[in-house]
């Protein structure tokens, strides 16, 4: 799936949202990537599932709670890999686990909607370390540019997306409203494209 394609997918769902925006690591952005709709809308959801699928290596997928977790479950069904999740926070009962599912393969692939800075993805890391498994790659569908990427590295592992924000946001400049535009154009201007 190219930047283009993914783009008009993401604005024809209104998927991605412009304004004055507070992201997960605290930062500000003029463009926000929601794609937690994302199983609403079934032909989409089917098609940026299927393009992960078809980029999968070997072992098992471990999705993201909560964005990644749809995403990494279609993938493990389309790719007949077993999946595990990692929690948002620990559960406070039972068995206070911050990981479901089995633990089954030697390796798994991390399942993210999007990065930012890495964290969720680098927590993921850690605990499906913990549990004795290795992870060398993790997957997003995009990959906003600010620091995961970098993040990762020093945990050896390789951050892939379908795409990254820039080259969204330029694909898809020429569709957009004169507000959207500008917003857009400030998003383009802040991070150098």
């Amino acid at each position: 799936m190219e930047s283009a394609e993914l783009g008009l997918i993401l604005v024809r769902r209104g998927m991605l949202k412009f304004g004055d925006f507070l992201l997960t690591s605290g930062r500000r952005s003029t463009i926000y990537v929601d794609l937690r709709p994302l199983p609403s809308f079934p032909e989409e959801f089917r098609a940026i599932s299927e393009d992960l699928a078809g980029r999968m290596g070997k072992g098992g997928i471990c999705g993201v709670a909560v964005g990644g977790l749809p995403l990494a479950t279609a993938v493990a069904l389309l790719t007949s890999k077993p999946l595990i999740y990692i929690r948002k926070e620990r559960k406070e009962h039972g068995t206070m686990s911050k990981m479901e599912g089995v633990v089954s393969e030697r390796e798994y692939v991390v399942i993210d909607d999007v990065a930012t800075t890495g964290g969720s993805l680098r927590r993921a890391v850690e605990a499906v370390r913990e549990a004795g498994a290795e992870v060398s790659e993790a997957w997003v569908v995009v990959d906003r540019l600010q620091g995961a990427r970098e993040s990762l590295k020093e945990l050896g592992v390789g951050l892939r997306s379908i795409a990254t924000l820039p080259d969204i946001v330029r694909s898809v400049l020429p569709i957009l409203s004169p507000e959207e535009r500008k917003y857009a154009e400030t998003y383009l201007e802040e991070v150098g494209y």
